[in-house]
């Protein structure tokens, strides 16, 4: 390819541009500092400023409007736009915690970037202090931040999870993002509570933000792990869990040993901190003591809500919901389960504000009973997602457990008992956590079971026993596996781990799709972000299918477009613009648009009339709109 012509003396570098497969080779094995720190020692040749009058000659980072979320002066990064500048080494983070491959995958931005002549600095970040980000909404503390989302059943079964962060109400909208009409027809498709009109509006809120680059959503990666399949059979594969996460109970509920062996163990790599569910802050108590506890409904592999303690009902009108509960139910010590349970818990977590339970008890006003087995949620507000993700985000405490309990949040049980399929049998901290069979649970029976997984069932004895065991790492993990210290491992490994654990006669890589989004979130009060002609031009420089099969030998699906909502989710709108990868055309977007390069192909903010365009363009009222859409000139 040769040089392009800036029309002042300058090149581009796109004549140096490595093929996808000469970056990939050249990037495995150049992981060290010289790559993290940025592709030039300096910023480059700048241009002197031309600036039309009234139009300031640089831009800093700020609030473009007020939010009510934030409670901060100025956004914690700092970076500016100038007239005729060589862009600042643009900031991008992430975290080699998150996933064993996200280092790869930053280098893979990192590449895109300087592909269109912007130096980066690479930020590899302890993963609870990038995550730390979500509870506060004063911005991102780089342009770019990228991180991995939880399998929660949530985020699969209801597109508010992901969605409603980019409303302005959110703690979760750290990146400053807001779009006027997405922002109407999300809290417009959050209070309707008919399907059919939610989905249209689900439909459009995922094409807005697509089509305006809200962040950058490069693919959903597979969950991959590796089990033992001579001892067991029936591992149920399942999006955003796989076979052997804890977010879901299927693949323990179905397994059938091959051996005389009954007890299952899994082996893990973190450790709860506590035997109390819903004052959990998150983390691996919040997920394996669901196996103690049932909701008021479950989630199937395929993303269908079905019954649990409760077994049907819904909305009577927008603001009202009626359950008919599971009759002939006990707590594991024998004692009856009844509507005066459900009461009691709602009450409880509101009161004292559980941590882990908001998505549920959040949206009800009041409960009441309306016999022993019947029940009335009245919500303040119409919730149109009351009826998926938070009755299966639920969870029922036993009344006569926890009535007597002075402070709930600091409460430890010795013995937590639930309704749920398993029975709690012994916790040691940092080492193992036992649960047994509760034989009588609807789960366990093969035509629940049946109807609910459908090919996927198995009938057999079952598991008598599941021990989570934990051991200090991967390395560990499938060294234990391969010596039958365990049946499985319960956490995500990469492809090349897992080909490594099945390496060993018995041991099978298993992997199942997600619904879970890998996110570049793009920092809005960025002037630089806020120009949708570079978000265009961004979108079209990374290249994630060729990393999808380059390095994560296709163990991952690549969305069409910017969208936040998989197609394993029956709310994925597959009709939303796709910005496909094209570093040429993104180079000329930017050229239309008045960057420039100097003479080594570091790219420069617009200047003169451009530069007066490009201010135009990140207004707020602009924003979210191209240069072609606001009648501007052609500046190449």
């Amino acid at each position: 390819m040769s040089p392009k012509d800036n029309h002042d003396g300058s090149v581009t570098r796109a004549g140096d541009r490595l093929t996808r497969r000469g970056y990939i080779a050249t990037t495995a094995g150049a992981l060290g500092a010289s790559v993290l720190a940025g592709c030039n020692s300096s910023r480059g040749e700048s241009l002197e400023p031309n600036v039309p009058d009234g139009v300031p000659e640089t831009v800093e980072t700020k609030y473009w409007r007020e939010w009510e979320t934030v409670d901060a002066e100025s956004p914690p990064l700092e970076y500016s736009a100038t007239a005729g500048s060589v862009l600042d080494r643009v900031p991008v983070e992430y975290s080699s915690e998150d996933d064993p491959w996200m280092r790869e995958h930053a280098l893979m931005v990192k590449r895109g970037l300087n592909d269109l002549g912007v130096d980066v600095t690479l930020d590899d970040r302890p993963l609870n202090q990038l995550y730390a980000q979500s509870w506060t909404a004063n911005g991102l503390e780089a342009v770019i931040s990228m991180s991995s989302q939880g399998p929660d059943p949530q985020r699969g079964l209801d597109p508010n999870p992901l969605l409603m962060r980019a409303t302005e109400e959110s703690l979760s909208n750290y990146d400053n993002y807001y779009h006027p009409e997405l922002q109407d027809i999300l809290t417009e498709q959050a209070q309707t509570t008919d399907r059919a009109e939610r989905e249209e509006l689900v439909d459009q809120a995922q094409e807005i933000f697509a089509e305006d680059i809200g962040a950058i959503i490069t693919l959903f990666p597979n969950i991959i792990t590796a089990v033992n399949t001579d001892r067991w059979s029936g591992y149920v594969e399942t999006p955003g869990n796989g076979q052997t996460m804890d977010s879901f109970v299927w693949t323990e509920v179905n397994l059938q040993p091959e051996t005389d062996n009954r007890t299952y163990v899994k082996g893990v790599s973190t450790s709860m901190n506590s035997l109390n569910l819903a004052w959990a802050a998150g983390g691996a108590e919040a997920k394996r003591l669901t196996f103690i506890y049932d909701g008021l409904f479950d989630a199937t592999p395929d993303l269908d809500v079905v019954p649990a303690l409760a077994t049907g009902g819904g909305f009577v009108d927008d603001t009202t919901v009626e359950l008919t509960l599971r009759e002939g139910v006990e707590w594991h010590d024998g004692e009856p389960f009844t509507a005066e349970d459900v009461k009691f818990t709602v009450e409880l977590y509101d009161e004292y504000a559980s941590t882990s339970q908001v998505p549920f008890y959040e949206p009800i006003d009041s409960v009441e009973i309306l016999g022993d087995h019947e029940v009335r949620f009245n919500l303040a507000n119409p919730d149109a997602a009351f009826m998926t993700q938070r009755v299966v985000r639920s969870v029922i405490l036993p009344k006569h457990r926890w009535e007597d309990v002075g402070n709930p949040s600091q409460h430890n049980p010795d013995s937590p008992v639930g309704t749920g399929p398993f029975e709690f049998e012994n916790w040691e901290q940092g080492t193992r956590f036992e649960a047994s069979r509760n034989d009588g649970h609807w789960m366990f029976d093969d035509d629940w079971r049946n109807d609910a997984l459908g090919d996927q069932a198995e009938s057999g004895p079952g598991v008598d026993t599941v021990v989570w065991l934990n051991v200090s790492n991967v390395d560990a993990l499938i060294g234990s596996l391969q010596s039958g210290s365990i049946d499985a491992v319960g956490t995500n490994l990469s492809d090349l781990q897992a080909n490594r654990a099945a390496n060993s006669e018995g041991i099978e890589k298993m992997s199942a799709g997600s619904y879970a989004p890998l996110i570049m979130k793009l920092m809005f009060s960025c002037p630089l972000i806020r120009d949708k002609e570079f978000r265009v031009a961004l979108a079209k420089s990374l290249d994630s299918k060729g990393f999808v099969e380059d390095f994560l030998h296709g163990q991952a699906t690549v969305p069409t477009g910017e969208n936040l909502i998989s197609s394993l989710t029956q709310w994925h709108n597959p009709d939303t613009t796709d910005y496909s990868y094209d570093v040429d055309e993104a180079e000329t977007i930017l050229e239309q648009a008045g960057y420039t390069w100097d003479g080594q192909g570091n790219l420069r903010f617009p200047n003169g009339d451009a530069w007066g365009a490009f201010v135009e363009r990140i207004q707020p009222e602009n924003t979210n709109q191209r240069r072609t859409e606001l009648q501007q000139g052609d500046f190449s």
